[in-house]
């Protein structure tokens, strides 16, 4: 009897140590040399979207539930919550035993589903209101470090079957690089998402936050010295490749003071004068830099403690990650 036990847990432990390899080295049968093989290997989650002999169906029209886990495991949420979250808060039609169901909480909860009632989760999901979704994560998943940019871009061709509030954002993910103009000059807002698009357009997200966002920082500070108020921005980069700012002259920062109300009372480059030849700011991988300027006491008398901000300025271009044109603000304390 023991003998025959150990032969069953023996032949259990070998199936389960095979089941756990093959998913781990699960691969999708019908994704070779499809254009969207990259991006489908790295965001789509293989045991929950192969079929049974192992495909993806990357042209098949993706549902907004599978979307709903596409995006969710994309995107690593991990939110803590003081009571067991109940999905029919928001949706009528979604139960807490569904499959998609916590990820969906989540992401209601991080505001980027922001639809309520009806969810409708085995309907298709349009392009317009996928990229809506994306664009949604990226806001949440920049925090403060979320920026508006102001661009002018020419309209699709069937910009006017775009559904207005969706406008906005089809335009930013445009110019961000997370879905791309096609030769025909048409998006399809109403089409369906395939399942090939949706991983690109997630795998493009995570792109762009890491070049963005995780992965160069950014920080102001100021500390007052010798009667001087040095104004500093550091820029470390955690790439594994060389960060370089281009710039159009020697001016490589600049830095403002302003009031309470964000009114800019001084800045620092208005009485300098700055060589007038391309120059290059080189970072390398896992280093850090610090641009400066001194504001002398008298220049803060002068001002009489209205300043209550300062903002820093990265004054160039860089391919490597994307400049906050707006500046990096830090509170005077």
């Amino acid at each position: 009897m023991k003998k025959t036990i150990l032969v069953f847990v023996l032949v259990a432990t070998i199936i389960f140590t095979n089941t756990l390899l093959y998913a781990a080295d699960m691969k999708f049968t019908d994704i070779t040399n499809h254009w969207a093989e990259e991006a489908i290997n790295n965001v789509v989650d293989k045991e929950a979207f192969a079929g049974k002999v192992g495909e993806f169906l990357p042209n098949k029209a993706i549902t907004r539930s599978e979307f709903v886990l596409m995006l969710h495991k994309a995107l690593e949420l991990n939110i803590a919550y003081f009571k067991a979250p109940d999905i029919g808060e928001y949706f009528d039609d979604v139960k807490n035993e569904d499959i998609y169901a916590s990820a969906l909480y989540d992401l209601v909860t991080a505001n980027i589903i922001d639809v309520k009632g009806h969810f409708n989760p085995n309907s298709t999901l349009p392009r317009e209101e996928m990229v809506h979704y994306i664009m949604n994560a990226y806001r949440y998943k920049m925090g403060d470090n979320y920026r508006m940019i102001k661009i002018v871009v020419q309209p699709f061709a069937d910009d006017k079957e775009i559904t207005s509030c969706y406008n906005g954002v089809v335009v930013r993910a445009e110019n961000m690089g997370i879905i791309k103009r096609p030769a025909n000059n048409l998006f399809y807002p109403k089409h369906d998402s395939t399942r090939a698009q949706a991983a690109t357009v997630i795998d493009r997200l995570l792109r762009q936050l890491e070049k963005e966002n995780l992965q160069v920082k950014v920080t102001p500070s100021v500390e007052l010295k010798d009667d001087l108020l040095k104004m500093k921005l550091t820029i470390t980069n955690n790439l594994k490749t060389q960060l370089v700012i281009k710039h159009s002259s020697g001016q490589k920062a600049d830095f403002s003071l302003l009031d309470a109300d964000k009114n800019v009372l001084y800045t620092w480059s208005a009485d300098k004068l700055f060589i007038m030849a391309l120059t290059e700011t080189v970072i390398e991988p896992g280093q850090s830099i610090e641009l400066s300027g001194d504001v002398e006491k008298a220049i803060l008398d002068n001002l009489n403690e209205k300043a209550v901000y300062m903002k820093a300025y990265i004054v160039g271009e860089s391919s490597d990650f994307i400049i906050n044109p707006d500046g990096y603000e830090i509170e005077l304390k």
